[in-house]
């Protein structure tokens, strides 16, 4: 066949105006793509976020700062602060919500301080932990006390940005003693800088698969508990600074993209290529052996090579929730169904005003558009961005 045939098609198959309503259309539907690329370069580059209403140590002025406001001393209840330095190895996704952790932690006591204080350190959040006394020596005017431990703990994270998402690991860390207005500080002298860039507190060999480490620091949380733990002079409505290491986490966007979205591509790709082929010239229809009954038996199958896909997905991330990538693939079921659908109408209703005198043009100049327009306004939702910078 020739290009001038080709060409002659084409004119009797589309009115005079469909070149300009393509070049729209592939306009509209790469601003609407470079839009969604430019929300996802804003939103991966962007520094990480502090937990929610915690307070960033990097000075020891900061923390005693906070403690003198929090949790003052007086003549009655003096206050004992105890520097505190942590040592992260190892971390290692479980599941999505479990962490198995080891690493070392280690306290300096002063030799004024009480002598029947315990000494120690509890990960409350802790499932279970394994602590092992490595070493402990006097030296100055203190004793330097160091254990190595590991523990499983349960963390609540927020996939709904996945594969954007950010993750805070964190060590929640009590005294024993906490009764007796003992509080735990960073230990200053044990970095050399709590720049959180420089990743304090963690191994250089510090690996999570799949995931990059953005920073590391230690803060102060403001808690409150319903209970007083059993001890009278607990008062459950006080708000205690609790010394936290945090560690912040990126998702490497390679792996899932390549895992998790590759499917609904490639069958969005297929089905706007069958979106080209059916319309009402039955010849063209028998030349690529097109029929509507094949067209939605093609669907169906479609449909449930995206139904494992989303399925796998979902077993990978386990949230609660709708995930942002998995939007990709409720839009897929969606322009699954309108391709049966417009197949059906093409054979049903040929007169219908969509198909009059076009032969299925406004389906197939809408499709990327829809696609896309609709993904646009999902991101920019997800990443509030109608209203607020990414977080």
């Amino acid at each position: 066949m020739t290009s001038e045939t080709t060409q002659e098609l084409a004119a009797a198959r589309y009115p005079k105006y469909a070149r300009y309503l393509a070049v729209g259309s592939a306009l509209l539907a790469l601003i609407f793509l470079a839009v969604i690329t430019a929300v996802w370069i804003a939103v991966y580059t962007a520094p990480p976020s502090l937990y929610p209403g915690e307070i960033q140590l990097l000075t020891r002025a900061q923390a005693q700062d906070v403690l003198n406001t929090y949790a003052p001393a007086t003549t009655d209840a003096p206050r004992y602060d105890i520097p505190t330095g942590v040592l992260i190895e190892a971390v290692e996704f479980k599941g999505p919500y479990t962490l198995q952790t080891s690493g070392f932690i280690w306290q300096r006591y002063a030799d004024t301080l009480p002598t029947d204080l315990d000494r120690g350190v509890v990960l409350p959040e802790a499932e279970s932990t394994t602590w092992t006394k490595v070493y402990e020596t006097h030296q100055g005017a203190e004793t330097l006390v160091g254990w190595s431990f590991k523990a499983t703990m349960r963390q609540e994270f927020d996939y709904s940005k996945y594969p954007l998402d950010r993750q805070i690991i964190w060590f929640q860390m009590w005294h024993p003693d906490f009764e007796r207005n003992v509080y735990l500080t960073p230990d200053f002298e044990g970095y050399p800088s709590l720049e959180p860039t420089i990743l304090p507190g963690v191994d250089p060999d510090f690996v999570v698969e799949n995931w990059f480490s953005e920073g590391s620091y230690f803060s102060y949380r403001l808690n409150r508990y319903n209970t007083n733990f059993g001890l009278a002079d607990y008062d459950p409505q006080q708000q205690d600074p609790e010394l936290y290491f945090n560690i912040n986490l990126k998702r490497g966007l390679l792996s899932p993209l390549i895992a998790r979205l590759i499917v609904p591509v490639v069958i969005l790709l297929q089905l706007f290529v069958i979106v080209l082929v059916i319309g009402s010239d039955n010849k063209r229809l028998e030349q690529f052996g097109v029929r509507p009954g094949a067209v939605i038996f093609t669907c169906a199958a479609f449909f449930f090579a995206v139904l494992v896909a989303e399925n796998a997905l979902r077993d990978e991330v386990k949230s609660y929730g709708l995930v942002y990538l998995e939007s990709v693939h409720l839009l897929t079921y969606l322009f699954i169904l309108g391709v049966a659908v417009n197949s059906v109408l093409l054979v049903a209703k040929p007169n219908l005003a969509l198909f009059r005198d076009n032969d299925n043009m406004w389906v197939e100049v809408l499709y990327w558009p829809v696609l896309f327009g609709v993904l646009m306004i999902i991101t920019l939702l997800t990443f509030n961005l109608f209203a607020a910078s990414p977080q």
